[in-house]
């Protein structure tokens, strides 16, 4: 089975869509019976926020990433990007996990692909 690790870099809900791309080939990469991980870094962490108010006909991602966990996403928020975000552990969505460069360092080690969005 093949592996992909995607880190989400961009805030959600920004006019270039990079976050949602993302977790739409996340889906897509769980159907095709891929290992799929996802790790939040930076303005990326906010896509793991619980109680998300999407802009007008934008998807909402809280919904789209909480499905994805149940079908076997697994997803990480980097702690120091959590940290400087000023957000904790409990407003994030059930699931993700605290990570850690040295987490993501694996994951990439273990990975057949590696995306950035």
């Amino acid at each position: 089975m093949s592996t992909v690790t995607i880190v989400i870099q961009n805030a959600p809900y920004q006019s270039n869509n990079k976050a949602w791309h993302a977790l739409r080939f996340a889906g897509a990469a769980l159907i095709e019976d891929m290992d799929v991980r996802v790790h939040l870094l930076d303005d990326g962490v906010e896509v793991g926020r619980r109680n998300q108010q999407p802009p007008e006909a934008m998807v909402n991602l809280e919904i789209l990433l909480s499905e994805l966990i149940e079908y076997g996403l697994e997803v990480r928020a980097c702690g120091m990007a959590l940290d400087g975000c000023a957000i904790d552990e409990a407003s994030m969505i059930e699931g993700i996990e605290r990570g850690s460069m040295k987490a993501l360092a694996v994951w990439v080690k273990d990975s057949d692909q590696v995306m950035v969005f």
